[in-house]
C-alpha cells in the first residue's frame, strides 16, 4: 500500500496581520514594514505547527487587529480634516481644546431611531419633564434625552401602537421623512413661516443643532413637515403626506397626555394651526384645551429667570402663540375664554424683536398692558428695539376686549342703563386703539414707502397683519350699531341710541374698511406679491368685502359709496385671497367672495332664541362606538361638520329684509364657475328600507318615555366662526357653529 508523502508547507511571505487586513506584505522578518509602521503584532504562518494543531489554519482569525480608523469623526474634526479619536461624549481633540463635540448620527439612526429624542437643556433651560431616560434603549449617553416615544422605534417606518381613528389606522406604517425633505422643511419654515406671530417660537440654530445631534423629537418634526407642506410647496404629493404626518404627530401626543413637555406643546400649536387651515375647527377647539393644560402644567405663563435668555424667549413666544389662538377661537365669548379671558394670569413679558432672539441678545421688554401716560399726559415712547411681534400680541389683547364688550351686549336684551353706557365704552376702547397707533415709531407706521422697504423682508407679513387688525378692531367695535348684522344690537335697541352715535359707527366702519381695501391694493403691487400669511389675512379680506357691500346696500348715498367703487374693491379682495396660502379654509373664503360678487350681499337669517335647535352633527363620525348598529348611526347627530346647515325656512325674520339692486362689478364671476368643496357637496348615502325601519323603531321607543341619554350625542357645530376671526358671521350654514339658542352670535 502506497503511503502518500506529506509535503512540507510552503513558507509564507505574508504575515497573518497583513492577510487579515488584505494588504500587500513585504515579508520582512521578524516584523514586516506595515506592522512596524502601524505598531501591529507581526506573525507568520510558516507551518511550524503540526497539521492537527490548527494554529496555521486559525491564525488569521485569532489575530485581533486594532482599529485604526474610527467609525465616525465628530463634526468639529471633520470640518477641519483633523484626526478624531471617536470617543464619547467628547473626542480627545475637542476635550483638549475645549470645543463642543457633536457627532452626526447615521442616516438610519437619524431618520428612524432618533426621531423620538428629547429637547436641548440649553434651549429649554434643562427642564426634562417627561423626558426621563429609559433603561435598555441602547443609546448609551443619550438616554437622558430620550422621550418615551423613541422607545418603540427600531426601523425605518414609524408605527402607531393603537390607531386613534380611521385616519390614524391608515397611517399604521408611515415612511419617515428623508434627509432632503427634512432639510427643505426647515428651510421653507424658517424662510416663509417662522416670522408669522403664531409660529415664531422655534429658534433655528437650537433646532438645527439638536437635529444634527440626533435629538429631534418625533412629534415636533412630523408637525413641522405637516404645517410646512400646507403653507408652502415642498414638492408634488407632499400635502397628502403632510396630512398623515399631522395625524401621526397628534396620535403620539395624545398617547402620552400624562407627560406634558415643551416639545409636545410646540407640536400641538403647529397641529392646531394645521387643523384651522383645514377647516377642522372642532379638532382645533379641543386640542387648544389640551395645549392650555400643557402650558399651565409647565408654568409657561410665568417667568423663569434661572433659564438662559433663549430658553425664556422661546417659552414666552410659545405662550403668546397660545394666547393669540385662544383669542381667535373664543372670539370674546365668555364660555370659551381660556387665556384671553384672564390676561393677568400670563405674568410674562412680551417677546423681543427677531434679531435679538436670533443672535441671543438679551432684551428687556414691556408687559402686555401698556404703561400708563406720563404725568404731563403724554404717552411713553416705545423701546427702540421693540419688534412687531410684541405689537401684534398687544393688538390682539385690544381686540379681545372689543369682542368681549360686544358679546356682553348680546347675551341678553340690554336695558336703558346698558345702552346709555355703550357710547362711552366705545370711546374708551377707541382711545386705546388711538394710543396704540400714537406710540408707533415713524418707521412702524403704515405708509406705502414703509411697505415697499419691507418687500423682501420676511417680517412683511407681521407688519401688514398688525395694521390690518388695528383697522379691523374699529370695524368690530363700531359694528355694534349696524342694524341687520349679527354681532349687533337689536333694531329696537339701536333706535334707542343717539342717532349721531349710530351715524358715527357707520362712518367709522366705512373709513376703516376702505382703508383695508387700499392696503390690499398696495400688496398686489409688490414685486413678490402677497406674502405667506396666516389665515388672518383671508378672513380680514372677507370681512372687508362684506362690510363694503353691506354699507353700499344700506345707505351708500349717505357715505358717498358707489357700486363701481365697491365692485372694484371686492375684486381686489378676491385677487388677494387667490394669492393667499392655500387650504380648505382659504378655499371656502374665496368661494364666499366669488358668491358675493355674483349674487351680492344678503342679510343672513337669524335663528330665533325660543326655538329648539336641530341636532347638530360633529365632525368625526369615528367618535361613535364601532359596535353601534347602522340604524342607530343613521339617526345619530354625528357626521360631517361641513355638510350641516341649520334650517332657515321656518325661522322668522325679526327685521325687514333689505332690498337693493345688486351692484354691477367690473368682472362678474359666473355662478357656475364657483367650486364647491367636496365635503359640502357630498350628499349622505341613501338609507335602505330596513335601516329606516330599524331607526324608526328605535326612535319611537325612546321618544315616548323619559331617557337619561336624550341629547347625549348632540354637539356643537364648529364652522368658520369657531376660529373667531369671522365674528360678523356673514354667511349662514357651515359658518354657524354656535347653538342657535345662544343668540345672534
Amino acid at each position: 500500500m502506497d503511503i502518500p508523502l506529506i509535503t512540507p508547507k510552503r513558507v509564507s511571505n505574508t504575515c497573518v496581520t497583513c492577510r487579515v487586513r488584505k494588504v500587500r506584505c513585504d515579508g520582512l522578518r521578524d516584523v514586516c514594514s506595515n506592522c512596524a509602521r502601524l505598531g501591529f503584532t507581526c506573525t507568520y504562518d510558516d507551518g511550524n505547527s503540526g497539521p492537527g494543531s490548527g494554529i496555521g489554519d486559525m491564525g488569521a482569525e485569532s489575530v485581533a487587529v486594532p482599529r485604526r480608523r474610527v467609525r465616525q469623526a465628530c463634526q468639529s474634526c471633520h470640518s477641519r480634516k483633523a484626526k478624531c479619536s471617536g470617543t464619547t461624549p467628547k473626542c480627545d481633540r475637542c476635550r483638549v481644546q475645549g470645543l463642543e463635540c457633536i457627532y452626526r448620527p447615521s442616516k438610519r439612526s437619524r431618520i428612524s431611531s432618533s426621531l423620538g429624542f428629547g429637547f436641548s437643556p440649553g434651549q429649554f433651560g434643562g427642564e426634562m419633564t417627561g423626558f426621563e431616560g429609559s433603561a435598555g434603549t441602547g443609546f448609551g449617553p443619550r438616554d437622558e434625552y430620550l422621550s418615551d416615544h423613541s422607545r418603540s422605534i427600531s426601523s425605518d417606518h414609524v408605527e402607531i401602537a393603537r390607531p386613534m381613528s380611521p385616519t390614524a389606522g391608515a397611517n399604521r406604517e408611515l415612511p419617515a421623512p428623508d434627509e432632503s425633505l427634512i432639510m427643505r422643511t426647515f428651510d421653507n419654515y424658517f424662510r416663509h413661516i417662522h416670522h408669522l406671530p403664531a409660529f415664531s417660537f422655534l429658534h433655528r440654530a437650537s433646532l438645527m443643532q439638536r437635529y444634527h445631534a440626533g435629538l429631534m423629537d418625533r412629534a415636533l418634526l412630523l408637525s413641522l413637515v405637516g404645517i410646512t407642506s400646507m403653507m408652502t410647496d415642498l414638492g408634488p404629493g407632499l400635502q397628502d403626506y403632510g396630512a398623515k404626518c399631522i395625524d401621526l404627530a397628534e396620535a403620539l401626543i395624545l398617547r402620552d397626555l400624562e407627560k406634558p413637555t415643551a416639545l409636545k406643546l410646540q407640536a400641538l400649536v403647529l397641529i392646531i394651526k394645521y387643523r384651522i387651515f383645514c377647516r377642522r375647527f372642532s379638532s382645533a377647539f379641543m386640542l387648544l384645551a389640551i395645549a392650555s393644560r400643557f402650558a399651565a402644567a409647565l408654568r409657561m405663563n410665568l417667568e423663569h429667570p434661572k433659564l438662559c435668555f433663549l430658553a425664556q424667549e422661546s417659552r414666552r413666544r410659545l405662550m403668546w402663540a397660545l394666547y393669540m389662538i385662544d383669542t381667535g377661537i373664543a372670539a370674546g365669548h365668555p364660555d370659551f375664554l381660556l387665556w384671553s379671558g384672564r390676561p393677568d394670569a400670563i405674568r410674562i413679558k412680551l417677546p423681543c424683536n427677531e434679531r435679538n432672539f436670533e443672535f441671543d441678545h438679551p432684551e428687556i421688554t414691556e408687559y402686555l398692558v401698556p404703561p400708563p401716560p406720563l404725568p404731563d399726559g403724554s404717552l411713553p415712547p416705545l423701546p427702540d428695539d421693540i419688534g412687531f411681534l410684541a405689537l401684534h400680541i398687544r393688538i390682539f389683547w385690544i381686540r379681545s376686549r372689543v369682542l368681549q364688550f360686544t358679546k356682553s351686549l348680546l347675551g341678553q336684551a340690554p336695558g336703558a342703563a346698558e345702552l346709555a353706557a355703550v357710547p362711552g365704552k366705545c370711546e374708551e376702547l377707541k382711545a386705546d386703539l388711538d394710543a396704540f397707533e400714537a406710540r408707533l415709531p415713524v418707521s412702524f407706521r403704515w405708509t406705502e414707502g414703509n411697505v415697499r422697504l419691507r418687500t423682501y423682508s420676511p417680517r412683511l407679513a407681521v407688519y401688514v397683519m398688525t395694521h390690518l387688525w388695528w383697522r379691523q378692531c374699529h370695524c368690530d367695535l363700531f359694528r355694534v350699531a349696524l342694524a341687520g348684522l349679527r354681532e349687533t344690537l337689536p333694531r329696537e335697541a339701536i333706535d334707542m341710541l343717539d342717532p349721531e352715535f349710530v351715524r358715527l359707527c357707520r362712518r367709522q366702519c366705512y373709513e376703516h374698511a376702505r382703508a383695508m381695501a387700499d392696503m390690499f391694493s398696495v400688496l398686489l403691487q409688490l414685486d413678490k406679491g402677497v406674502p405667506v400669511c396666516d389665515l388672518d389675512l383671508p378672513l380680514c379680506v372677507n370681512m372687508c368685502a362684506r362690510m363694503m357691500n353691506y354699507l353700499l346696500l344700506t345707505g351708500g348715498d349717505e357715505l358717498g359709496i358707489t357700486a363701481e367703487a365697491v365692485g372694484e374693491m371686492t375684486n381686489v379682495c378676491l385677487r388677494v385671497v387667490k394669492q393667499a396660502t392655500a387650504g380648505p379654509a382659504v378655499a371656502a373664503i374665496r368661494e364666499e367672495i366669488e358668491k358675493l360678487i355674483a349674487d351680492g350681499w344678503k342679510r343672513p337669517a337669524t335663528p330665533t332664541r325660543t326655538g329648539t335647535p336641530a341636532p347638530v352633527r360633529m365632525l368625526d363620525e369615528s367618535a361613535l362606538d364601532p359596535l353601534l348598529s347602522r340604524g342607530n348611526r343613521a339617526g345619530s347627530p354625528l357626521g360631517d361638520e361641513a355638510s350641516q346647515t341649520a334650517p332657515t325656512s321656518a325661522i322668522p325674520d325679526p327685521q325687514p329684509q333689505i332690498s337693493a339692486p345688486t351692484p354691477q362689478y367690473p368682472s362678474q364671476v359666473p355662478r357656475t364657475a364657483i367650486s364647491v368643496p367636496e365635503a359640502v357637496a357630498a350628499a349622505p348615502a341613501p338609507q335602505t328600507e330596513e335601516e329606516g325601519r330599524a331607526g324608526a323603531m328605535s326612535e319611537s321607543a325612546l321618544t315616548h318615555a323619559s331617557n337619561a341619554f336624550e341629547g347625549a350625542l348632540d354637539g356643537m357645530h364648529f364652522g368658520m366662526e369657531a376660529f373667531g376671526m369671522d365674528p360678523m358671521n356673514w354667511y349662514p350654514g357651515p359658518a354657524d357653529w354656535m347653538d342657535p339658542d345662544l343668540g345672534r352670535m
